[in-house]
């Protein structure tokens, strides 16, 4: 079964009209159907969200997809599995992690693929009076770690290139003063979890609201 049929399916289930599921989702019948229809896939940072909307484990529709699915190659390798997390269940996971409490301004390096998040992170933090230097993914954050030497790192995970995983692992082992951030919408508890192993300092779930990133900066 292919992923529009499961939705479909997991749809009329549940008892929704496409323009229900697309209000739930924030986008329109149209795409919903789109979907359904075999034209288009949701995007994968859609998963949780329609996981949690069709009352099905992101296992299940991640088992729909086919090997074309826009999952990058630097993340093909993740083991993605179990529960959907929510931020307060995530926030629980990270409790133990040391806080730091020092408010002054910081520089910030953001790492995401999605030109739009870098420029809503940017400005939201900027207003806050942070200085910012960007990457559009891994490879790119390598260099620009080693130039700028950041004290904040904000993660995606789900990358071309390099993944946000092993970016992190890579400044767990070599910058062991720069605090880390995973941002992302791959919120399954095994994902949380390795991140939290490997060393990030917080983890939050897209879709996020401002202040989610501020405090935690």
């Amino acid at each position: 079964m292919d992923i529009g049929t499961k939705i479909r399916e997991l749809r009329i289930k549940r008892n929704l009209t496409q323009e229900e599921l697309g209000q739930k989702l924030n986008v329109t019948p149209q795409a919903v159907s789109r979907w359904e229809n075999g034209i288009s896939l949701p995007d994968i940072s859609m998963i949780p969200l329609l996981s949690e909307k069709l009352f099905v484990s992101a296992d299940d529709l991640l088992g729909c997809i086919s090997s074309g699915y826009n999952l990058f190659e630097s993340c093909k390798k993740l083991n993605i599995f179990g529960d959907i997390l929510k931020q307060d269940q995530i926030d629980s996971l990270f409790e133990g992690r040391e806080k730091v409490t020092d408010k002054t301004p910081k520089k910030v390096l953001i790492v995401d693929d999605s030109d739009f998040m870098r420029m809503m992170l940017k400005d939201m933090l900027s207003q806050s009076g942070h200085r910012i230097v960007e990457a559009d993914n891994g490879k790119v954050a390598l260099k620009v770690l080693e130039k700028e030497n950041p004290d904040v790192c904000i993660l995606d995970i789900n990358m071309p290139e390099m993944n946000g995983l092993d970016v992190l692992r890579h400044v767990v082992s070599n910058y062991k003063d720069i605090r880390v951030i995973m941002l992302s919408a791959l919120c399954m508890e095994s994902i949380v979890k390795e991140a939290l192993e490997i060393g990030a300092n917080a983890f939050v779930a897209k879709p996020f609201q401002a202040d989610s990133i501020i405090r935690r900066v």
